[in-house]
């Protein structure tokens, strides 16, 4: 099995990072009424609820496919490799696929400097050396070496290409944004290295200037073309799906490919800004696809507000009301498994039991109320004179209700 560049050590914290997110995701949730619904159920990934990461991932891209149908656009099919120095191994030869280490590797520990008359090999750490001082030892800058050329990293340079190269091109910006849209995938080389697919859609008469910009900017071998492809979608998705695992029958049958993308935090798919924001067309869980949610959008038969300070949605309405709120939070319930281990003031519990169900009012009657082990306490007003006692830390036997349930 192929392990991606992945050592030991990368693969061992991989999976102990899935184990952890999985436990997480299991063990805690969100309070719905009175029920706790874990975040397992409704969170999905490629390891989480795969069924239903895949179905949004075939649904992003058919609408995708079906707005370039609409606007009667061509598809290119563009692939995207990074040149020589981003690759720690290489393939022996064009009939060998046996792979080699890659002299080239810009990310190599050592440089290697053989003499020739008496063929003595030389090894230097890959570093840039900083003398600031002399007679003392330099510093080592790994920045440019080591730390620069990781898959991470990679990603990060396929995107700038594209940004510098075919997004820059004075071809590509003179089409209308609404006539041009893409959608890609990223996925490794079997030494760990990324590599781009996309499936880029423009007007008929463009296609040919699009042609002659991606040639000249990612000339062979780094960029290859096709403009004949007969069902782009499925000829992505085919890409897409090889980088998933088959977690249907075994949820713990995970693959170093999945790993690869966990450790190095790399996301499988992008796609243009052609659509309304994803977390709109979440949070309104499919009332809507992702073209009909962006057309009423833009002719506003559906309003978006966000709060102005953690820009989180606020509330969603269309032309027949409120379709989505936000979950108010249960404040009772939050208060009382807050553990208040020390309170200023006297206390008394004052209400029974049952009485203690009731939502919480954090002001009654001028004084202030919180919530402590199933026991409501009184804390008087701060004008009141505070002794020694009241500074002291309570235990939890004297905040016990005169009931038969203990304290959790």
């Amino acid at each position: 099995m192929n392990n991606y560049g992945l050592s030991n050590y990368q693969t061992d914290k991989a999976l102990k990072k899935l184990k952890f997110n999985k436990e997480f995701m299991r063990s805690n949730g969100i309070q719905l009424d009175n029920k706790m619904v874990p975040f397992a159920d409704f969170v999905s990934n490629s390891y989480m609820n795969s069924d239903r990461y895949i179905a949004e991932l075939q649904h992003r891209a058919w609408c995708m496919h079906d707005y370039a149908k609409e606007k009667n656009l061509k598809n290119i099919f563009f692939t995207l490799t990074l040149p020589s120095k981003w690759h720690p191994m290489k393939q022996k030869s064009r009939d060998d696929k046996t792979m080699v280490f890659n002299k080239k590797f810009g990310g190599r520990k050592y440089i290697k400097v053989t003499t020739k008359p008496s063929k003595l090999k030389y090894d230097f750490i890959n570093a840039h050396v900083i003398q600031n001082i002399p007679f003392i030892e330099p510093d080592l800058d790994f920045s440019q070496t080591i730390d620069k050329y990781t898959p991470r990293n990679a990603s990060k340079e396929l995107s700038r290409l594209l940004s510098v190269g075919l997004f820059n091109e004075r071809s590509y910006r003179k089409i209308n944004k609404d006539d041009r849209c893409f959608f890609r995938v990223i996925e490794p080389h079997k030494d760990g290295t990324p590599h781009i697919h996309m499936s880029l859609y423009v007007p008929h008469d463009k296609v040919d200037s699009i042609v002659k910009s991606l040639e000249r900017c990612y000339p062979a071998p780094l960029g290859d073309i096709e403009t004949n492809v007969n069902k782009p979608v499925s000829y992505l998705m085919k890409y897409v799906l090889k980088t998933l695992d088959d977690l249907r029958d075994d949820t713990d049958k995970v693959t170093n490919l999945t790993l690869w993308y966990l450790y190095h935090g790399i996301s499988r798919f992008y796609t243009s800004r052609t659509f309304v924001s994803l977390e709109v067309y979440r949070k309104l869980n499919g009332m809507y696809s992702l073209i009909d949610l962006t057309k009423k959008y833009e002719s506003n038969d559906i309003c978006v507000y966000k709060y102005s300070d953690t820009k989180k949605i606020a509330l969603i309405e269309n032309e027949f009301g409120t379709i989505y709120v936000p979950k108010p939070i249960n404040w009772y319930e939050k208060y009382v498994d807050t553990d208040h281990t020390y309170l200023e003031g006297e206390f008394e519990p004052i209400y029974q039991q049952e009485e203690i169900k009731k939502p919480l009012q954090m002001i009654m009657d001028d004084e202030e109320f919180i919530i402590h082990n199933h026991a409501l306490i009184n804390l008087h007003k701060k004008n009141k004179k505070r002794t020694k006692e009241d500074k002291a830390p309570l235990s939890i036997d004297s905040l016990m209700l005169k009931t038969d349930k203990k304290p959790y």
